[in-house]
């Protein structure tokens, strides 16, 4: 595995890593397979998150029977006050199981607001917690190009997450030429557009491409696990795939939802989500599975929408939601009619 070092935070790691959210899904054992699998294949950090659920309590079990010093552990909170923060950072090391955290980040900084608190009020919480020695860097993800630019800016800021893929390709190769004029480290997240792309290997070479940054997919199984990694082993792009992302990048545009889930809960029950991604379920899973599933929970969810807005200033790729949220059950009901046409 090609190794990378992750600018003025001295870290060298592996080009992929383990983005820690769809391990969420799995049962404990399944999801212990699918981590160690990708640290006997050469992945050496782990990116996980305070509100990812069992997700660090799963990797910190899993890394036991492993070198720590050889690998390099990531957690972040979305704390917005120092209290709360501080609490993060000690449920943090607790669930990992571990005396000390490499990298930690404040997570989704992204607007104005956000950022003024996180400079005044929670980095102060961070240097402490890394003049005891309880995490060693500090970083940040944002989803924004300003606030990911501001983030730059900041002599304490070692790593940044941003999302980069050949969607949001100028965007990102912006973001990543700042980052190494202030000597930070990059890390591209959502590298498949949060599971909208649905080629990961395209994507994956596409990203080797970039000498300077690191990748943060997120795996669920082990065949996921294999099947990145050999493609970030194995050639550079083609002219097909050249073709192929422009195909895709047409098809989708840069207004979709990446599955970042920032909108939910839902105070009223709408599966958000499921509903603002619809059409790629549509595409991809079989019909049992979406009519008789979570696909069809989610379409019969939407009818509890009151359009009260509060999911719209919660995203931060600003999407239309509640019309989003109406669209996709109305493509659900459109399937299942043409369907029950079939039948």
């Amino acid at each position: 595995m090609e190794r990378i070092s992750l600018g003025k935070s001295g870290m060298t790691v592996s080009k992929v890593g383990f983005g820690g959210i769809p391990i969420q899904r799995l049962a404990k054992e399944e999801a212990l397979r699918v981590i160690r699998r990708a640290l006997d294949l050469g992945v050496d950090w782990l990116d996980t998150a305070n509100g990812y659920t069992c997700s660090e309590e799963y990797i910190g079990e899993a890394v036991k029977s492993y070198d720590r010093a050889a690998l390099k552990i990531f957690s972040k909170s979305p704390a917005r006050d120092p209290e709360t923060l501080r609490s993060h950072v000690e449920l943090s090391l607790h669930r990992l199981d571990t005396p000390y955290l490499d990298l930690y980040q404040f997570h989704n900084v992204s607007d104005p607001e956000s950022l003024s608190n996180t400079r005044e009020k929670l980095l102060p919480v961070l240097l402490d917690f890394k003049a005891k020695g309880l995490i060693r860097h500090i970083g940040a993800s944002s989803h924004t190009e300003p606030g990911a630019m501001e983030l730059l800016e900041w002599p304490e800021s070692e790593v940044l997450q941003f999302p980069f893929s050949f969607i949001v390709e100028d965007i990102g190769r912006r973001v990543l030429a700042k980052a190494q004029e202030k000597n930070a480290g990059f890390i591209a997240m959502k590298p498949f557009g949060g599971g909208m792309i649905e080629d990961a290997p395209l994507c994956t070479r596409f990203l080797m491409g970039f000498p300077a940054l690191a990748m943060d997919p997120g795996f669920e199984t082990i065949a996921e696990v294999e099947e990145i990694i050999a493609a970030a082993a194995g050639p550079g792009l083609s002219q097909a795939d050249e073709a192929a992302m422009a195909r895709i990048a047409r098809e989708l545009g840069r207004t979709f939802c990446r599955r970042c889930q920032y909108c939910m809960p839902c105070p009223q029950g709408v599966i958000i989500v499921n509903l603002t991604t619809m059409d790629s379920s549509l595409k991809r899973l079989a019909p049992g599975r979406i009519l008789n599933g979570w696909v069809k929970d989610a379409a019969v969810s939407a009818a509890n929408c009151t359009r009260c807005g509060q999911c719209e200033p919660k995203c931060p790729y600003k999407l239309p939601i509640m019309d989003r949220v109406s669209q996709g059950a109305r493509a659900f009901e459109e399937y299942a009619r043409a369907h029950r046409t079939q039948d």
